[in-house]
């Protein structure tokens, strides 16, 4: 009887073991378990702080996360980057990442304390909004070719703004110069509301900005859009040819924002972070919001954000390499 009973203890024992080893370790618990956090590397109310907030709402609503977006701004973004590429990497701390300028500044600073494409994992581009090419609006120029007459007729005085030295807008003016052969002013400024006051002063000529800051100063007849840096014209501004439609193929300046994670995050949290980023872009309230603010919904697969990183840092520091730009 007693072997009998050691034996059947010895066969369930078995049993278990066997659903153990095909279950979670004890304690783990599926993703998310508790409060995830959404670094956000700049100050409260601009462009990423609204895009991480209005994505935080929609995944609470849509998939139950418990989120807590944190504001931690300083040196362009790369304190905060910093704080989450040495964040431990299992899904709770998240940057939400100013894409572009993250490349632009890993051009420009080969010393950062991070590294874009080591320390990170992508998870889901964001929005993706265009810039705009505007000017004062007493420049007599309806189109990119009378702008370019002018431009070559004025060498080296028309003058641009941008927010910063090695600014996405200050780049866009570099690129433009190279696709056109133009030569311009660069003025830079620090941050683009100063620019944009003194651009509507007439105090500079042309600038670079996302529709979303210019409208009102478009709408009021201060300033005017000349093109669009994309390759499709922008759904809010139908009206306004791109570039590449004025002659300059192919040509395009934007503003990227996305969603990151430390590079050692689990795959199967990767996986799950992706699928509900994804279907939060993808709601119809949240493309409107976006598009209400000139940006357009860009949710992508974590392979697709590697690609664009990969692409763009190549751009990007060719561009810099070329222009010889230094940082402030």
């Amino acid at each position: 009887m007693r072997k009998l009973f050691s034996a059947a203890l010895i066969a369930a024992l078995f049993q278990i073991g066997n659903v153990t080893a095909q279950t979670p370790a004890a304690g783990a618990q599926a993703y998310p378990a508790r409060l995830v956090r959404f670094v956000v590397p700049f100050g409260a109310g601009g462009g990423v702080d609204m895009f991480s907030r209005s994505l935080a709402q929609r995944m609470r609503e849509q998939s139950g996360y418990t989120i807590v977006v944190e504001n931690i701004s300083g040196a362009d973004g790369n304190i905060g980057a910093d704080l989450v590429a040495k964040a431990p990497a299992d899904g709770y701390t998240v940057l939400m990442s100013a894409v572009t300028l993250q490349i632009i500044n890993s051009a420009l600073q080969p010393k950062l304390p991070y590294d874009l494409v080591r320390d990170f994992a992508p998870i889901s581009l964001g929005i993706t909004a265009p810039l705009f090419l505007v000017v004062h609006h007493a420049l007599p120029a309806k189109d990119l070719k009378e702008f370019n007459a002018l431009a070559k007729a004025r060498a080296g005085k028309l003058s641009y703004g941008s927010s910063g030295t090695g600014s996405s807008l200050h780049l866009a003016g570099v690129m433009l110069d190279k696709a056109t052969g133009n030569e311009t002013l660069h003025v830079p400024y620090k941050g683009g509301g100063p620019m944009m006051l003194d651009l509507t002063g007439g105090h500079i000529d042309y600038a670079w900005q996302l529709l979303g800051v210019v409208q009102p100063s478009v709408d009021s007849g201060k300033i005017r859009l000349l093109g669009v840096a994309a390759l499709k014209r922008h759904p809010s501004m139908p009206n306004v040819p791109t570039l590449a439609e004025q002659g300059l193929p192919g040509f395009e300046a934007e503003t990227v924002y996305g969603v990151m994670v430390p590079k050692a995050t689990p795959r199967t949290v990767q996986e799950k972070l992706n699928a509900d980023v994804v279907k939060a872009l993808e709601s119809a309230d949240i493309k409107k919001k976006f598009l209400d603010q000139g940006m357009e919904s860009f949710p992508s697969t974590q392979e697709a954000f590697a690609n664009y990183l990969q692409t763009n840092i190549a751009k990007y520091t060719k561009i810099v390499r070329e222009s010889g730009i230094k940082k402030d």
